[in-house]
């Protein structure tokens, strides 16, 4: 009888201190783990640079062109040639963006952007030279 007395309360004693553990708020390491990679991902920023084609009051669009050397296996006679690939991208303005230059049509752009929850690229800082 004192056997299943004692384990009975030591079966509730671990039970009631498991649920006290877990009952508390994370440590501030983990805490600090979890936030930092949210805001590594909120805060996580890319860049783009090219040709300003578009400007309206809210948005612009760059024409971005990159060149890729042939690979090795394509033989002698293409060897010599480059491969030319354009992709235009459009970029939001907000009232947090910062400009530096003229957004203008023809003018070239470096763009420090974000992408929102919608798919949309923000931008946050632009500097234009012409």
């Amino acid at each position: 009888m004192k056997n299943v007395r004692n384990i009975a309360i030591s079966v509730i004693s671990s039970a009631l201190l498991a649920g006290a553990a877990w009952a508390l708020p994370a440590t501030p390491a983990r805490a600090g783990r979890q936030a930092g990679a949210q805001n590594q991902n909120a805060a996580q920023l890319l860049s783009a640079s090219g040709k300003i084609t578009v400007v309206t009051s809210a948005s612009f669009t760059l024409k971005m062109t990159t060149t890729n050397p042939p690979s090795t296996g394509e033989g002698f006679v293409q060897q010599n040639q480059e491969q030319t690939q354009s992709k235009d991208m459009t970029f939001m303005i907000d009232q947090n963006t910062t400009v530096s230059g003229k957004l203008q049509v023809g003018a070239n752009a470096d763009v420090s952007y974000r992408t929102d929850a919608s798919g949309n690229n923000i931008a946050v800082t632009v500097h234009v030279t012409p």
